[in-house]
């Protein structure tokens, strides 16, 4: 179960953060997979649209781009003549067969009680010689840095937080485990890379954690392991220009079908 509901106030802004920092990357490694004018794509969970509006510019008029969600409330603004949004479930719905150049699905599968399923459905959809690339965390003991960028801990929100995940359901360390499981199911061409970024107090990172906490804000006070006091001064951190904290590991793994 997908513990951050897209209809929560925060929802937005939160995958606008998302956006923001994750992005970039997950742009880079679709470029070098080669997706160009002409190409059709399949996105599993959109999310806000941001690589849908990127792989809608990128495989332009004589390209496709199909992406779902199990809430597409998010997808609707995007009105593209070249893609199309479909509410779907991975684990369920039917999804077309041998059609597209690329499957992608970014901080989906760690939510799923069965992840290679949805892997095997992906590369399904994928035509032979297609790309299917998938990016999840894993979240290592240990976030914030102190002052000196010596000690690391991790705060009791965050600890609270990565409870209240677990008990959904959230796989927290498939990431590293995404290029073996794609060799597993018969793709060629096999790779992976984990990215770790240093976020600072008020930037895109940050923002991200506050939404995180402030959306979870019930459950994780919950939990019993935070006290009000504490959240209340795990979010006062995230606005102060001197912390720093460090990313979850981000795992992009991508393979060919024969």
């Amino acid at each position: 179960m997908y513990v951050f509901d897209n209809a929560a106030p925060q929802a937005a802004a939160r995958l606008a953060a998302l956006a923001e920092v994750f992005d970039p990357g997950s742009r880079r490694h679709l470029s070098e997979r080669g997706v160009a004018n002409g190409w059709h794509c399949l996105e599993i969970g959109g999310g806000l649209g941001t690589i849908t509006g990127w792989l809608s510019r990128r495989v332009g008029p004589a390209g496709s781009v199909l992406t779902t969600d199990i809430d597409t409330r998010h997808l609707q603004q995007l009105r593209l003549a070249n893609v199309e949004v479909r509410q779907h479930d991975v684990l369920t719905d039917p999804v077309p067969t041998d059609l597209f150049d690329l499957a992608l699905a970014r901080l989906v599968l760690e939510h799923l009680p069965d992840p290679d399923v949805a892997l095997s459905r992906m590369i399904d959809a994928v035509r032979p010689g297609g790309w299917v690339v998938v990016e999840d965390f894993e979240l290592l003991p240990g976030v914030a840095i102190d002052e000196h960028g010596i000690a690391e801990r991790i705060s009791r929100t965050m600890a609270a937080m990565r409870h209240v995940s677990a008990a959904a359901g959230a796989h927290q360390r498939l990431g590293r485990s995404l290029a073996s499981r794609l060799r597993l199911q018969g793709l060629t061409n096999v790779d992976t890379e984990g990215r770790v970024l240093l976020w600072r107090g008020r930037t895109a990172g940050a923002t991200l954690s506050r939404l995180n906490f402030e959306q979870l804000r019930e459950p994780i006070l919950a939990t019993g392991l935070v006290t009000l006091a504490e959240f209340d001064a795990d979010m006062a951190a995230l606005d102060d220009d001197a912390f720093e904290m460090r990313s979850p590991i981000l795992w992009t793994a991508w393979g060919q079908k024969p």
